[in-house]
Parts: C-alpha cells; sequence; structure tokens
C-alpha cells in the first residue's frame, strides 16, 4: 500500500523533453500524485464517495495517506466491515489506475457511470448481492405484515 506505482510526479525527474507539464488524466487539473489520482482528483474522488457509500464505509478524510493508514491499522481484524472497506479500497484503486492507464496507453475512456459500474460488478458484487437480498427479506416481511393484518 506504498507509493509504488509510476505515477507522473515520479516520472517528472526522469523526463528529458522541453515540455515537463504532465496533467492528471482523468480530470485535467492537476499532477497525477497517489494523493492526487485516488482522491483528491474530482473523477476519482466521485467514484469513492459513491463506492464508499455502497460499503457503509467512512473513512472521514479524502486524504490518501490518511486513509491509506487507517486501512493498515484496522487490516488484521476479520469483521464484515473491515473487509467491505478492504475491497472497496483495493477495487476502487485498481480500477482507477486501469482507467489512467487505458487513457495513457489506448486513448479509450469511461465515465464515471461507468467505472462506478465497473466496480460495482466485477469488485464488490458481494456487496450489491448483500443489498439486494435484504430489500428481499424486507419485502417479504412487509407481504407478512400484509396477510396477517388481512387474516
Amino acid at each position: 500500500m506504498g507509493e509504488r506505482l509510476k505515477t507522473q510526479d515520479k516520472l517528472k525527474p526522469w523526463d528529458l523533453s522541453a515540455n515537463p507539464v504532465l496533467k492528471c488524466l482523468l480530470c485535467k487539473d492537476s499532477v497525477d500524485s497517489h494523493a492526487h489520482l485516488f482522491f483528491k482528483c474530482g473523477y476519482s474522488a466521485q467514484i469513492w464517495r459513491r463506492i464508499c457509500s455502497l460499503g457503509r464505509i467512512h473513512m472521514g478524510s479524502d486524504d490518501w495517506k490518511v486513509c491509506r493508514d487507517r486501512l493498515v491499522l484496522i487490516a488484521h481484524r476479520n469483521s464484515s466491515a473491515v473487509v467491505v472497506a478492504k475491497l472497496c479500497y483495493a477495487a476502487s484503486v485498481y480500477f482507477i489506475w486501469q482507467e489512467r492507464n487505458s487513457r495513457l496507453f489506448n486513448g479509450k475512456r469511461r465515465s464515471m457511470e461507468q467505472m462506478f459500474e465497473l466496480i460495482r460488478s466485477n469488485g464488490l458484487q458481494c456487496i450489491s448481492d448483500e443489498d439486494e437480498d435484504e430489500d428481499e427479506d424486507e419485502d417479504e416481511d412487509e407481504d407478512e405484515d400484509e396477510d396477517e393484518d388481512e387474516g
């Protein structure tokens, strides 16, 4: 969970060209450092907020290092909330990095909605299924209550 990905801020010292302006490929606002790419970037931040909402995660910060350090502190725990938080974090980082590389090397772009659905369906299907099961259980409980009221 360190900063090993070759973001543009890490590659900048190697750049020998006359034009070292390197902008985030997702928002075009800033250089893509770890902190920017995964949390400060408007594109990534919206995805992260939706994923956290889906997983009922409250990190309390949008700072890369703060979130990473909190996950490291709780990583040894095996509660369902911790497992969900780790899944959300890993899936989001993986797919945001993949999108950045797709834009850089292939010129292909996905919308925030497409990215959210990609992360939800590939990395977090178990959360979505669990939510749907809870909704079905609530519907069944309501049906039973209505049957009792009629009888």
